[in-house]
C-alpha cells in the first residue's frame, strides 16, 4: 500500500503543469474580437484591468461602438467581462459609433470611467459612466463640463487625491485639475508643451515621484510609442524619445501599469486582422528603466495567431 501510495503521489507531481513565473498569454492577448487603445489598471482586488475600445469586424475607426473590460490574476488566463458601455446608453449621444479610447480610475468607492462620444451636434463630449464594480454595472451620469471638443481622456489621480483629466484637440494636449465631483474640470484645459512630435492618446502615471507622459507621435507609415518625464502632472515635460517602434497597425496607443513588481505597457497591433487599420488588438510587454528613471525601448513579443 505504501509502495502505491508513493507512486500515485509521484505520478500527481509529474502530471501536474507547474506555472513558470514566466507564463504569459500570447499577444495579441484578445483573439475573439478586435481591441485597441488599452488603459490597464490594478485595483483593490488584486486584479490587473484592461479597459480598451473595440474596432468593428470589417470597418473603420469611425465605427467604433461599445465598450468591454478584461482582467487577469496572472498575465495568462485573460477574462472577458463582456460589454459594459454601448452608444445607445448615453442620452446624450450623437449616434452609433465614434467612441474611441477610453479610461477609467477608482476614487472614494466609485470607478469612474470616462469615454469620447460625439453628442447631437456632431462635437467630441467626454463622457463619465460610474459603477461601484470595476467591470459591470456602470450608468451614465452626463459628460464632462468643460471638456467638449477634446478626445482621448486619461485621468489621473495623484498621491494626494487629486484628479488630473488630460485629452486630445487638433493633435494638441491638453490638461487641468478635476473637481472633486470628478465630472467638471477646475479652471481650463491647458495645453502641455514640449511633447516632441505628439499626434493624440496621453496616458500619465507615476514612479518614484516621476511623472510620466506616453503618447503616439506621426511617424509616416505607422505611429510610434514616445514618453516624457516631469517633476509636475502638469509639467513642463521633457520629451525622451521612443519606447515602441511601429507596430503592423498604422496608429498606436497604450498605457503602462506596475502588476505584482514588473512594469508593462499595454499597446495594440493589427495582426490578427493581417494588418487591416482599422480591425486592431490589445497586446502587452514589459518595460524596464534605467537607474536615472528614463525607460528602455519595449520588445514587441511577437503575435502567436489562431
Amino acid at each position: 500500500m505504501r509502495q502505491t501510495t508513493l507512486l500515485s503521489i509521484a505520478f500527481i507531481l509529474f502530471a501536474v503543469p507547474v506555472l513558470n513565473a514566466e507564463e504569459r498569454a500570447s499577444n495579441p492577448i484578445v483573439k475573439h474580437m478586435f481591441t485597441a487603445d488599452p488603459s490597464a489598471h490594478v485595483w483593490e482586488d488584486g486584479r490587473l484591468y484592461v479597459y480598451p475600445s473595440t474596432d468593428i469586424k470589417g470597418k473603420g475607426y469611425r465605427s467604433m461602438d461599445g465598450y468591454h473590460v478584461f482582467s487577469t490574476d496572472d498575465m495568462n488566463t485573460w477574462k472577458d467581462h463582456g460589454e459594459i458601455l454601448h452608444s445607445r446608453d448615453v442620452e446624450w449621444s450623437g449616434g452609433p459609433g465614434r467612441m474611441w479610447a477610453p479610461d477609467c480610475v477608482y476614487k472614494d468607492g466609485l470607478y469612474y470611467y470616462y469615454f469620447p462620444h460625439y453628442n447631437t451636434d456632431q462635437e467630441w463630449e467626454i463622457g463619465v459612466a460610474t459603477s461601484d464594480k470595476p467591470a459591470s454595472d456602470f450608468k451614465v451620469q452626463g459628460f464632462v463640463k468643460g471638456g467638449n471638443g477634446f478626445c482621448d481622456p486619461c485621468v489621473y489621480i495623484d498621491d494626494d487625491g487629486q484628479a488630473y483629466l488630460y485629452a486630445v484637440k487638433r493633435v494638441k494636449t491638453y490638461a487641468a485639475k478635476l473637481n472633486d465631483n470628478m465630472m467638471e474640470i477646475e479652471g481650463e484645459m491647458v495645453r502641455q508643451t514640449d511633447l516632441k512630435g505628439l499626434r493624440e492618446g496621453p496616458f500619465v502615471f507615476k514612479r518614484d515621484e516621476i511623472y510620466y507622459l506616453i503618447y503616439p507621435d506621426s511617424s509616416p507609415g505607422g505611429h510610434q510609442m514616445n514618453y516624457a518625464m516631469s517633476s509636475s502632472p502638469l509639467g513642463p515635460w521633457e520629451s525622451k524619445g521612443i519606447i515602441l517602434k511601429k507596430t503592423s497597425a498604422l496608429t498606436t496607443h497604450g498605457s503602462v501599469v506596475e502588476y505584482k513588481g514588473q512594469w508593462y505597457l499595454f499597446y495594440h497591433n493589427a495582426d490578427l486582422s493581417g494588418g487591416r487599420k482599422g480591425n486592431r488588438s490589445i497586446c502587452f510587454d514589459k518595460v524596464t528603466f534605467n537607474e536615472d528613471g528614463t525607460m528602455n525601448m519595449v520588445e514587441q513579443t511577437p503575435s502567436v495567431l489562431p
